[in-house]
């Protein structure tokens, strides 16, 4: 039965106006980033109702032009394989964590969780002073390996969480059944686990993305990200923003696509939707 109460509209009505609200509030940078990416550079700084008409396409031309878009090809090359690396990881690593008969699994869970919150400042100078006698400054795998001291933390404990919300009695019915620990680990655990596992993906992925500290010190101009490669249009006199609201809008939009086909299995991995 619907509720039409006057009250419970006025509740209905408060909620709805925050929650528009904060959708504008949260849209107007986005919005005015895209605005400055087609404002011509004489105007960026007028006030739009001024000179409306200032617009062009010449900064999306420009950045074409500049190193731009072989840094986002790396972004996509080091988010992608560290991502990878700390799935092929990570998962088993949840598996055991949550199903295997650990004595010491308070502590790993410590561990981890210190391994996610440390400052990168914590773990990028002892790389560097590694990578430098290895000689993996400025390589992909010196970054992505960099880049698994964060995703694989956030990997493994968000399949632990995953995992442990799969009830023990159907690995042990798939062990019963002559499957071996690898078979119900790869046929019902992993299954059931899945939104867990595409979230854990995604944020993966969008951590290492986003990274501009490692990458920053890490990479020269032969794998610089993305993120690193707007600060090319930051000189000692000038600040191109034209060219910095494009790349933004570049940054952003390889993942929106990625957000929408995945948003649901976000949404069940933070309500806990496996099941038994």
């Amino acid at each position: 039965m619907i509720d039409n109460s006057p009250e419970f509209r006025v509740k209905r009505g408060i909620g709805i106006t925050m929650m528009l609200v904060l959708l504008v509030f949260a849209a107007i940078p986005t919005v005015w980033v895209l605005i400055l990416s087609f404002r011509s550079p004489i105007a960026i700084f007028q006030p739009i109702w001024e000179s409306p008409l200032a617009l062009t396409l010449d900064n999306f031309f420009k950045i074409t032009r500049s190193d731009f878009p072989s840094a986002l090809l790396n972004s996509f090359i080091t988010a992608g394989l560290s991502t990878a690396f700390a799935m092929i990881v990570g998962v088993p690593a949840g598996f055991a964590l949550a199903k295997a008969r650990l004595s010491g699994k308070f502590i790993a869970s410590w561990v981890l969780l210190l391994l996610r919150m440390a400052p990168p400042v914590g773990f990028v100078i002892p790389l560097f002073l590694l990578y430098v006698n290895a000689g993996l400054i400025d390589t992909y795998a010196g970054l992505v390996f960099a880049y698994m001291t964060l995703t694989l933390p956030l990997v493994t404990w968000s399949m632990w969480n995953s995992f442990a919300q799969v009830p023990d009695e159907l690995i042990e019915a798939a062990i019963m059944d002559d499957a071996s620990l690898g078979k119900a680990f790869l046929l019902i655990a992993l299954p059931a686990a899945r939104p867990g596992a595409v979230a854990a993906a995604i944020l993966a992925f969008l951590v290492a993305w986003n990274d501009f500290f490692y990458a920053l010190i890490i990479t020269r101009s032969g794998t610089a990200t993305a993120p690193v490669a707007v600060m090319n249009f930051i000189s000692y006199d000038s600040v191109d923003w034209a060219s910095i609201a494009v790349a933004s809008i570049a940054l952003t939009l390889p993942i929106l696509p990625l957000m929408a086909i995945a948003n649901k299995y976000i949404v069940q991995s933070m309500s806990g939707a496996v099941k038994g």
